[in-house]
């Protein structure tokens, strides 16, 4: 029962991501001014980022061929080798085997893939514009 509801939050995580991630807006007003904060040792942290657009060169060659590759249980640098490419972290909260992070690929016209890991396995996937 904890591991299917395990899965479920990383899998409602993984959702919120790839919307904050996609909608401008939201980044907008997930911005804040930097400062401490008091949080209680034994809460967990989330740390959140944003990646900036990139100008000059693309980040191309994400194709639906190579979302096809990644599969559940790839660690992130067998994602990477896939993609060709090292993601921009975007969401990692938990420690241990319990952290779940997620990385963001971009590519030319709104195309993107973004991966969700716990501890240091693949656990869902989500892509928008691929051919």
């Amino acid at each position: 029962m904890k591991n299917s509801n395990a899965l479920s939050l990383v899998l409602v995580i993984g959702i919120f991501v790839v919307i904050g991630c996609s909608c401008p807006r939201l980044n907008e007003l997930g911005q804040r001014p930097t400062g401490t904060s008091s949080t209680p040792s034994n809460t967990p942290t989330v740390t959140t980022t944003t990646s900036s657009p990139t100008t000059g060169s693309s980040k191309s060659g994400l194709s639906m061929e190579k979302y096809n590759q990644l599969k559940n249980g790839m660690n992130y640098k067998q994602v990477a080798e896939v993609l060709g490419s090292e993601g921009t972290e975007t969401m990692s909260s938990g420690e241990g085997k319990y952290k779940v992070t997620s990385y963001k690929w971009e590519g030319e016209e709104y195309q993107f893939i973004t991966v969700v890991f716990m501890g240091d396995k693949m656990t869902s996937k989500v892509q928008a514009n691929l051919k």
